[in-house]
C-alpha cells in the first residue's frame, strides 16, 4: 500500500505503531521491520512523527548487544544510514552553523524580504552567523528567526529548526499541562509521571528521584523542568484516538501541508500502546507501596531496570488473556508469590509474565524481585 497510496498508508501507521508498542518487546525483529516501514511512509508524507519514529528505532537498536544488532544493521541499512538526519535530542544546547542551515535562513529571509529590525535579533548577530564569523547560534536566537518567518516544513528542513519547533510545541503544551498536573493529588502525580517515565526512552536524561521530591515538596515549577521532564508531563495528557479500520480505508484525508506556524508534534502511537499496558500494572499496584516500589526501581542498575520493565509490560499485555483453559493457566510460582501479594498484583498476568522469562533472565528476575519484597 505504501507504494500505491501514500496517504492511505499514512493512516495505517497509527494503528501499526500502537500495535507494536502494545504487543512487542523493543528487541523484537518485528518492531524494527515495522518501524522501518512506518518511517518510509511518514517520510514520503512529510509527517512530523517521522522524527520520533527514527528516534524510537535508534533507541531500540542501541539497547541490543553486538550479536543481536548485527542482523538488524545488515537488514535495515537504509533507515540506519538516515537516522543522523532525523534524530535529535531535547538538550538546550547551541546549534552548529552548518552550510545547510545558513543557506536555508538566507533563502527564507530573502524570499519574504523581512526587515531585520522586525526579527527580535540584532543585525550584527545575524550577519556574524550568516557570514560564518560565528560557528554556533543560540537556541533562543534561532527561535526568534523562525518566529519571524513562515515556511513549509518537509524532510529537507534543517534538523535544528525541527528541534526548535518541537521544543516550542513542548513549551506551549506544558504551560497548560503543568497546572492540570499539579491539580492531581500527589499520589496520582507520582503514579502518572512514573507511568510516562516507563513508557518513554528518555530515562537516562531524567532524574526521577529529584522530580518526585519536587512533587512531594510542591516545588515542581516550569523554570526547573528541562524539556525531557516537560515531555513526560505533556504525554500524561495525550489520549489514544479511537481508530476504526473501515474508516481508514474509506476516509483518506488530503495530504497536510505543515508550516512552522501550524506544525504540532503528537504523541507517537508506539508510546500510546506501551502506556496502555503499563497502566494496567500501575492500576493494580498497591498505592501504599507505590513510593517504595519506585525507590526500589531507582536503586536498580540499567540491566535490572530493563528486566523489571519487561515484567511490567508483559503483565499488561497478558492482563485480559482469556483463551487459556483454566487447567493450563500457570500458577504464581513461589519465587514471586510474596512480591505479587505485597504489591496486590493480579495472579494470572503475574504468573504468565514470569514464565515469559527463561534461563538466566528468569533467575535475574527472581533476584530483583527479592529486593522489592524487603
Amino acid at each position: 500500500m505504501k507504494d500505491i497510496n501514500k496517504e492511505k498508508a499514512l493512516a495505517f501507521t497509527l494503528p501499526l505503531g500502537f500495535y507494536l508498542g502494545y504487543y512487542f518487546d523493543d528487541d523484537n525483529f518485528k518492531v524494527f521491520n515495522s518501524l522501518d516501514t512506518v518511517f518510509q511512509v511518514q517520510k514520503n508524507n512529510n509527517d512530523p512523527l517521522v522524527y520520533e519514529t527514527a528516534f524510537i528505532f535508534s533507541r531500540c537498536l542501541s539497547q541490543l548487544n553486538k550479536s543481536e544488532s548485527e542482523p538488524i544493521k545488515n537488514t535495515f541499512k537504509d533507515i540506519i544510514n538516515q537516522l543522523k538526519y532525523y534524530v535529535f535530542n531535547l538538550d538546550n544546547n547551541q546549534h552548529r552553523g552548518t552550510p545547510k542551515l545558513r543557506d536555508f535562513i538566507r533563502k527564507e529571509i530573502g524570499k519574504e524580504k523581512i526587515p531585520i529590525d522586525s526579527m527580535n535579533i540584532s543585525e550584527k548577530t545575524l550577519k556574524e552567523f550568516l557570514f560564518e564569523e560565528t560557528q554556533y547560534i543560540q537556541p533562543s536566537t534561532l527561535r526568534n528567526i523562525i518566529d519571524a518567518l513562515e515556511f513549509e516544513i518537509d524532510t529537507s528542513t534543517p534538523i535544528c529548526i525541527i528541534k526548535e519547533l518541537k521544543k516550542k510545541d513542548i513549551d506551549k503544551k506544558f504551560e497548560i499541562n503543568l497546572e492540570k498536573f499539579k491539580n492531581f493529588p500527589k499520589e496520582r502525580q507520582i503514579s502518572e509521571l512514573f507511568t510516562s517515565y516507563l513508557v518513554h526512552y528518555y530515562k537516562e536524561k531524567i532524574d526521577l528521584k529529584k522530580i518526585i521530591k519536587e512533587i512531594e515538596d510542591d516545588s515542581l515549577i516550569e523554570e526547573r523542568c528541562d524539556y525531557y521532564t516537560k515531555e513526560l508531563v505533556n504525554s500524561i495528557f495525550e489520549r489514544n484516538p479511537k481508530i476504526e479500520f473501515n474508516s481508514l480505508l474509506t476516509n483518506v484525508q488530503e495530504p497536510k501541508i505543515y508550516t512552522n506556524k501550524n506544525i504540532t508534534f503528537k504523541e507517537h502511537p508506539f508510546y500510546l500502546g506501551r502506556e496502555e499496558v503499563v497502566k494496567r500494572f500501575m492500576k493494580d499496584l498497591n498505592k501504599k507501596n507505590l513510593k517504595e516500589f519506585i525507590e526500589n526501581y531507582i536503586g536498580l542498575d540499567t540491566r535490572q531496570k530493563k528486566t523489571i520493565e519487561k515484567f511490567i509490560m508483559n503483565y499488561g499485555r497478558y492482563y485480559d488473556l482469556k483463551d487459556i483453559p483454566k487447567e493450563f493457566t500457570p500458577k504464581v510460582p513461589k519465587e514471586i508469590n510474596s512480591f505479587v501479594k505485597k504489591y496486590t498484583l493480579k495472579r494470572k498476568p503475574s504468573a504468565i509474565s514470569f514464565y515469559v522469562f527463561e534461563g538466566e533472565e528468569r533467575e535475574e528476575l527472581v533476584e530483583i524481585v527479592k529486593a522489592f519484597e524487603i
